[in-house]
């Protein structure tokens, strides 16, 4: 409701409307001579301040002749301006995901397929917001922000980088608009059943979780995390983020196991296992072939290795090294196992591409880029060792025992276990393979 004044003899009737912005005067036809000091007056006790000054360049733009009877305003405020933006999308929304599409993954062969990292639209702040200021000189916000306004168009799985101007993909997957406006990235999926060689060729943007097993001959290439809530048997998986097997890893050989992040699991038996990240496990490594950049770590309590060669960029510890029967057991620390394991599956790829007169030209020259690329890395390695830049020192660690059998190395260094050690550690000091008791 409008706030109103009046003079004493009624005659003068000051109205400020409901929010706050403009107040008229409205003057009626009077039978005495009207006292400038009464208008006055009314301004001071409605408590008017601002705007009196923009009012009466209106009035004059506007060319108003004041008449008895008739409202004129008196103050005009300046009225807050909403911020506006400028929202543009870079990908086919024809071509966009949908939740009717569920696990009908054949339905995305066709859709638009965004990595994390990638612009999926332009969004620009056109106009800035701006405070108002009402007649009685308060600052009136705007009744939105830039900052609420560019929410509005973030959904699931995306970011907004103002200094680029972009919504940016923050996980692999499919972009979809939904009914809100909002650009949101489809990144993970959920499979219930087990996995067989039905999934042969199964390749997937975004994570996945999968509520079975994984056996024979399943062979899955993820862009993303992979979870498997049961084990895995005689199957080849690749993955670009990090790998969890809640159960065990049995006779994934050839190929294997491999995964950009880390791998986690609780038994492997008879499997080749890659990573870019940690290897961690919580029970046993038998007869297998491991390679981790960032270290090899069983559980201090029950994990053994047994078996097999273990290759690692940093540590390698578990509860267990060797057994018993003095079972051949290779426990290796170099620089890059993983790059350099890479370079070498590269490399025989580029090898075969090169026996075939119908080469894709386009295919083997991102190869040799690739290739390119992990041999500066390894070489950044290799010189990093060499400047001594990494003062941690690598250990193999047993942390209850380790027996006869198991050959361990360090670099340049290596050592053939003779008899059986509980609790030690070993390491290069002064240039020397020392055991230690941890």
């Amino acid at each position: 409701m409008n706030q109103v004044y009046n003079n004493e003899e009624k005659n003068i009737v000051l109205e400020i409307s409901d929010d706050g912005y403009n107040a008229y005067l409205t003057i009626d036809k009077p039978e005495e001579f009207i006292n400038e000091s009464d208008i006055i007056k009314l301004i001071e006790q409605s408590g008017i301040k601002y705007g009196i000054d923009a009012a009466k360049q209106f009035l004059e733009e506007k060319g108003f002749v004041k008449e008895y009877g008739v409202p004129f305003p008196i103050a005009i405020g300046t009225i807050a301006k909403e911020p506006e933006v400028e929202f543009s999308p870079l990908f086919d929304q024809e071509k966009s995901y949908n939740n009717t599409i569920g696990n009908q993954f054949y339905l995305l062969e066709g859709l638009n397929k965004i990595t994390k990292g990638e612009p999926l639209a332009h969004l620009f702040v056109t106009k800035p917001a701006k405070p108002g200021i009402n007649i009685f000189g308060d600052e009136v916000e705007t009744q939105s922000s830039e900052k609420i306004l560019i929410s509005q168009y973030i959904g699931e799985n995306v970011e907004y980088e103002h200094d680029r101007g972009q919504i940016i993909a923050t996980e692999s997957g499919y972009p979809w608009i939904d009914d809100l406006g909002r650009i949101n990235i489809k990144s993970h999926f959920v499979i219930d059943e087990e996995i067989n060689i039905d999934y042969e060729n199964f390749y997937l943007f975004g994570s996945l979780t999968i509520k079975g097993s994984v056996s024979d001959g399943a062979n899955l290439k993820i862009d993303g995390d992979l979870y498997i809530e049961k084990d895995v048997e005689d199957s080849t998986i690749y993955c670009t983020g990090n790998i969890k097997v809640f159960g065990n890893i049995l006779n994934c050989k050839q190929e294997g196991i491999t995964a950009e992040g880390d791998i986690i699991f609780n038994n492997a038996e008879n499997s080749r296992l890659a990573c870019g990240g940690k290897i961690s496990f919580e029970k046993n490594v038998h007869f297998c072939k491991l390679m981790a950049e960032k270290g090899v770590y069983g559980d201090e309590e029950n994990s053994s290795i047994v078996g097999g060669v273990i290759q690692s960029g940093e540590h390698i510890e578990a509860a267990i090294i060797g057994n018993a029967s003095m079972m051949n057991t290779e426990a290796e620390i170099s620089i890059s196992p993983f790059t350099k394991e890479k370079m070498l599956q590269l490399t025989k790829q580029i090898m075969k591409m090169r026996e075939y007169e119908k080469t894709d030209t386009t295919e083997f020259l991102k190869m040799t880029e690739q290739l390119q690329e992990l041999e500066d890395k390894l070489e950044y390695e290799i010189n990093r060792a060499l400047r001594n830049d990494d003062m941690v020192p690598k250990h193999i660690l047993a942390f209850k025992k380790i027996f006869p059998g198991v050959y361990i190395r360090i670099l340049k260094k290596s050592l053939n276990i003779t008899e059986s050690l509980e609790r030690v550690s070993y390491s290069i000091v002064n240039n020397q393979l020392i055991a230690e008791e941890y």
